[in-house]
């Protein structure tokens, strides 16, 4: 291969990685360029490269000035470039796909020209609707469904609540930032509380969109910029990739939509509705498919759009609803803040209900109750209630069930209480038979009221306990116990598909937020919430939805039966 064909090569691979970036006038004279030196006989371009080596380049036909410097470079390398030495990084999902080499640069660009495919999300609804194949036939759109696949089970992700402060963060400077943007939503995996997000999503609405895009690639913070259109940017901020997108008044409830997803959800309501048409409500996407809007914490194709058409959509939990928040810990364990600091912000979230519940002396956390310690702590709730007479504080403990099945504290310490919590919080190395023992022996205890975050899994971290989970919720159901969805971004447990369960089966849920710090009260209790709406829990479901006098009902029941 001589130089000037391995330059025309080299060329039209950087006018494919120009073009995935989205730089227009980049890929046209990258383009021009390389036609115009490939329709050059072989003397005539082996001149050229001598030229272009000793930077006498001017005039040349075809060749836009702006790429002078660039070539005096490829010639002197022997016109080779690796697409790892393009001038900026790409989108995370190509830059994936090339290092495996899954695509050839032309089809990576083919991907971004014809289908808009950037993201995971995006690639993985081409391949359901079937855009893949149409492209670039059976043979790409097979690759492309390993590469997904593998992509999704091993590629990079970020938790929830590290994404949702990054993502709020960012919406708030767009919406200071950019001219003529007046809404700003984080959408994507976000938006449908994903305990693990894929894909960091945020939808702006601007009369000007191309005005606003460039603001956003312009904002401080922002550190790179991966792609960059007339709509829509891809752009890194505090190392994390970042798809924002914005769209005119008449197109945003439709990007909204899209940009939401599941993919599979999203191919479901196209399979409704036919030809995408554009509409400034999300409401009005789905009256075209003939269906009420449907929450996204819902969107999963598991049943959604069945029920949406049977008029069957569950009346789901909000925050407006939670009266108190029943699990959280001050500095008398390993919380941060005090019990008057913890207190205070309750009452400034319009709480009429806490219950104070920091960990038993064994438990594993850093800090722990004694018993004495327990005890003085009463003292405090009682001496502080006077200073807070708008909102009832109940004393309790987050009490460990240990692994013959004993709660960490005897019976004579746990009955004063106003009520109990218990966590698995040591597996002991034991089998799933022995967990759900452990479990069920807490749950048939008289004084627990409730059994917290009962998978005690660490997302991202660790899947949680085997449990049979059919077991848990029937002796839940049976006894009046209620189990946790726990807003704490490290648990988010029960999940979403589990909390769905346990209330098909009866259960009583308690969402909570097992909150360390005062500030993040709100944040981890809207993260419950939205895990719990991922189950379709509604109102009727959970326990500190209830008046303060039903939650005192609640525990006087389960303590007036006898151990089974």
């Amino acid at each position: 291969m001589t130089v000037a064909s391995s330059l025309v090569r080299t060329l039209r691979t950087l006018a494919d990685l120009a073009e995935i970036r989205g730089e227009t006038a980049e890929t046209a004279d990258l383009r021009r360029a390389a036609e115009a030196i490939d329709a050059l006989p072989p003397d005539v371009a082996a001149g050229f490269v001598k030229r272009a080596r000793r930077d006498h380049l001017a005039g040349e036909p075809g060749i836009p000035a702006t790429l002078y410097h660039r070539l005096r470079e490829l010639a002197r390398g022997g016109g080779e470039m690796t697409a790892g030495a393009a001038p900026t990084p790409l989108p995370a999902l190509f830059t994936q796909l090339l290092n495996l080499r899954l695509l050839g640069t032309d089809e990576a660009a083919s991907l971004v020209r014809h289908l808009g495919i950037l993201t995971l999300a995006d690639l993985e609804l081409a391949l359901l609707d079937g855009r893949v194949r149409e492209l670039g036939g059976d043979v790409l759109d097979g690759r492309l469904r390993r590469a997904a696949r593998a992509l999704e089970a091993d590629g990079l992700s970020t938790p929830l609540g590290r994404a949702r402060d990054l993502l709020d963060g960012l919406a708030a400077d767009i919406g200071t930032s950019s001219p003529g943007v007046d809404l700003v939503t984080p959408a994507g995996d976000i938006r449908r509380f994903e305990p693990l997000v894929f894909d960091l999503v945020i939808v702006a609405r601007a009369v000007d969109p191309p005005s606003a895009i460039d603001a956003v690639c312009a904002m401080r913070g922002v550190e790179d910029v991966r792609h960059h259109s007339a709509c829509r940017a891809m752009v890194t901020v505090r190392q994390a990739e970042v798809d924002v997108r914005v769209a005119a008044p008449e197109a945003y409830g439709t990007l909204l939509f899209h940009a939401t997803g599941s993919p599979a959800h999203v191919h479901a309501i196209h399979g409704r509705s036919g030809p995408i048409q554009l509409a400034p409500r999300e409401n009005d996407v789905y009256a075209k498919a003939g269906l009420p809007f449907i929450p996204p914490e819902l969107r999963q194709n598991s049943g959604e759009i069945e029920a949406a058409v049977a008029g069957g959509l569950p009346a789901l939990i909000s925050r407006e609803h939670i009266l108190g928040d029943l699990h959280m810990h001050t500095n008398s364990s390993d919380g941060a803040d005090t019990l008057d600091a913890m207190v205070a912000a309750c009452r400034r979230l319009g709480y009429e209900y806490i219950a104070i519940t920091d960990h038993s002396e064994r438990a594993a956390a850093s800090r722990t109750l004694t018993r004495a310690a327990l005890s003085r702590q009463r003292d405090e709730i009682d001496a502080i209630r006077g200073r807070y007479p708008g909102i009832t504080i109940l004393h309790g403990v987050e009490v460990d069930i240990m692994p013959d099945g004993r709660l960490d504290f005897p019976d004579r310490v746990l009955e004063p209480l106003d009520i109990v919590l218990a966590s698995l919080h040591d597996s002991a190395n034991h089998d799933a038979q022995r967990l759900t023992w452990r479990c069920i022996q807490a749950i048939r205890h008289p004084l627990v009221t409730i059994v917290t975050h009962p998978a005690n899994r660490l997302v991202g971290r660790r899947e949680g306990y085997p449990l049979d989970f059919g077991a848990v919720y029937e002796a839940a159901a049976e006894t009046g116990t209620a189990l946790e969805v726990d807003g704490a971004p490290s648990h988010l447990d029960l999940d979403g598909e589990h909390a769905r369960a346990a209330v098909a089966a009866g259960v009583t849920l308690s969402i909570d937020s097992d909150c360390h710090r005062a500030r993040w009260l709100e944040r981890q209790m809207q993260l419950g919430i939205g895990t719990a709406r991922r189950g379709w829990v509604e109102r009727r479901h959970v326990l500190n939805a209830r008046p303060l006098e039903d939650v005192r009902a609640f525990i006087a029941a389960k303590r007036s039966k006898a151990t089974s």
